[in-house]
């Protein structure tokens, strides 16, 4: 009796391994089996060899599980199923009767435990561990599907047979999509693993190839541009007010666009003792549809000298103003702007200051 019990329990345990097993290796996360398998770690190179072939392993495992479910039942009905009937006719019970109520309770027992060791706990640990008990496991199993490859491979054909059936041959899982990225970054989030600047500045990367450009821009109305028309003392109080650096040139207003000033070069003919030539050092104005999104607007900066564009309609009519600060700003929050009212140091009505650390 010590001896099937112990065997009982055996398979029962190794019913778990595989239980575990097959959780682990479908839920491993691959992008962290990939950083793994490319620090060298060879459990994961053969967790990512198994993932390649899902049905072979999945064969060899249900080979594993339903043999030590047939044996369990063998030697669990063995074992303990004529003690216990011959138990229930000592205490008078009838044999027929005693025959089926012991093979009853057994199947339940038996059920009962392999449920909660054999499954229930392993699948749970599987859940929790996934990449670590996958690398653990992988070779393993690796080497059973090679030992049983008449049996897998007979598995296998069938089930790829039957998928072919249903239109889902060789079909992988859909890949990663973006709400579930957004899903694991909020998870992320609410464990403190990811500060939610950090989820903020991810969810508005994504959100940028949804953006039009005319939610970034400056619009028409409110550029501050150089009119070649106007008095030099206009100007050059138009550029001291402005925050920006560069501003467009233009004659007569926005229609006739000459190029781009930047500020740095007024200051140069300042310091040279030269009288402001607005027209001097210009370059280039850049031009972009409004039917850009952001994500391809950062890419035309990207590959662009100008981070500085006039955004036109389908006639050419400028219709604003964005820079590769918009863009940034559309990521990162809006950026705030120097005042002369900024100080860090404030004497407040007590008498004490509050120092800006």
């Amino acid at each position: 009796m010590p001896l099937e019990v112990l065997i009982l329990l055996g398979l029962i345990t190794l019913n778990g391994v595989f239980a575990m097993s097959e959780i682990a290796l479908v839920t491993a996360r691959r992008a962290r089996l990939q950083v793994l398998m490319e620090e060298g770690d060879r459990g994961a190179a053969a967790a990512m060899a198994l993932n390649t072939e899902p049905t072979r392993f999945l064969s060899t495992i249900q080979v594993g599980i339903t043999s030590i479910g047939i044996t369990s039942g063998i030697v669990g009905e063995a074992a303990f199923a004529t003690p216990l009937s011959l138990w229930l006719i000592e205490l008078g019970g009838n044999p027929a009767n005693a025959r089926l109520g012991a093979t009853v309770l057994v199947v339940l027992v038996i059920t009962y435990v392999s449920i909660v060791i054999g499954e229930l706990v392993p699948k749970r640990l599987g859940q929790i561990w996934p990449e670590a008990i996958a690398r653990r496991v992988a070779r393993p199993i690796g080497w059973l599907a090679t030992a049983a490859r008449p049996f897998v491979r007979l598995l296998s054909s069938s089930t790829d047979l039957l998928l072919r059936l249903f239109g889902a041959r060789n079909r992988l899982a859909d890949a990663v999509t973006e709400e579930e990225i957004h899903a694991l970054i909020q998870e992320g989030s609410d464990h403190g693993v990811i500060d939610e600047q950090e989820r903020a500045m991810v969810r508005n990367v994504f959100r940028l190839d949804d953006r039009q450009i005319a939610s970034l821009m400056t619009p028409r109305s409110d550029i501050v541009y150089v009119d070649l028309e106007d008095s030099a003392a206009e100007n050059l109080n138009k550029v001291i007010e402005s925050q920006r650096s560069r501003f467009p040139v233009c004659r007569g207003g926005l229609r006739d666009v000459v190029g781009i000033m930047s500020a740095s070069s007024l200051l140069q003919q300042t310091i040279r003792g030269q009288a402001p030539d607005f027209s001097k050092g210009l370059v280039a104005a850049a031009y972009v549809p409004e039917s850009l999104t952001g994500m391809e607007l950062l890419e035309t900066f990207r590959t662009s000298t100008s981070h500085q564009a006039l955004v036109v309609d389908e006639y050419g009519e400028i219709q604003g103003l964005v820079t590769l600060q918009d863009l940034l700003e559309a990521i990162t929050g809006e950026f705030k702007t120097p005042s002369v009212d900024d100080s860090w140091a404030v004497q407040r009505q007590d008498g004490s200051w509050l120092l800006d650390g």
